[in-house]
Order: structure tokens, then sequence, then C-alpha cells
């Protein structure tokens, strides 16, 4: 042996054996959180938090609908508060730009 044939890295090429397992991996795992999330314990779980998404989606609405129906029947106030987010907005870029 010389120096030369001791310092070159041998490449060695993989098994198919092990082509075949690193290709099986993610079909696996797959296969296995599909079991996991098929039990009777993730279901109830998943439609708890299906349930609790609706309400909080309904709640929204409705209080989108009441802003807007206050905001029809108090036409006023809807335009003195524009008028006041304008005058505040116009007061911080006075105040941003500086002397």
């Amino acid at each position: 042996m010389t120096g030369a044939s001791i310092a070159t890295v041998r490449v060695m090429e993989e098994s198919k054996s092990r082509q075949i397992i690193m290709r099986l991996i993610p079909a696996f795992a797959l296969w296995a959180v599909t079991q996991a999330l098929e039990t009777d314990k993730a279901k109830g779980a998943l439609q708890e938090v299906d349930a609790h998404a609706l309400i909080r989606k309904r709640k929204v609405l409705r209080s989108v609908k009441r802003a807007g129906k206050n905001a029809v029947s108090n036409p006023a106030w809807l335009a003195a508060g524009a008028a006041a987010i304008a005058v505040g907005i116009g007061l911080m870029a006075r105040a941003a730009r500086g002397k």
C-alpha cells in the first residue's frame, strides 16, 4: 500500500436493501400518522377543535354584523370617528417629520 492509496476515500455504493428501506420510510410514516388519526380518541379531539372553531367564526360574524348595523344607525358618530382617525394620522405624520 502506498500513502496515496491510504489517503484516498473509497466511496461505498449503497446496498439495494438500504435503498429500499430509505424509500419505504416516508410511506410508512404517512401510514402511521393516518392510523393514529383514525383512532376514536383522535377523531373526538378533532371534532371538538372543529366545533370550537365554528363557534368562534359565528361570534366574529355576529360582531361584524352588529358593528355594521351600529355604523349605519349612527352616521354622525361614524363621521366623527373617521375624522378623528384622519386628524390622528396627520398629527403622527407631522411629529415624525421633525423640525
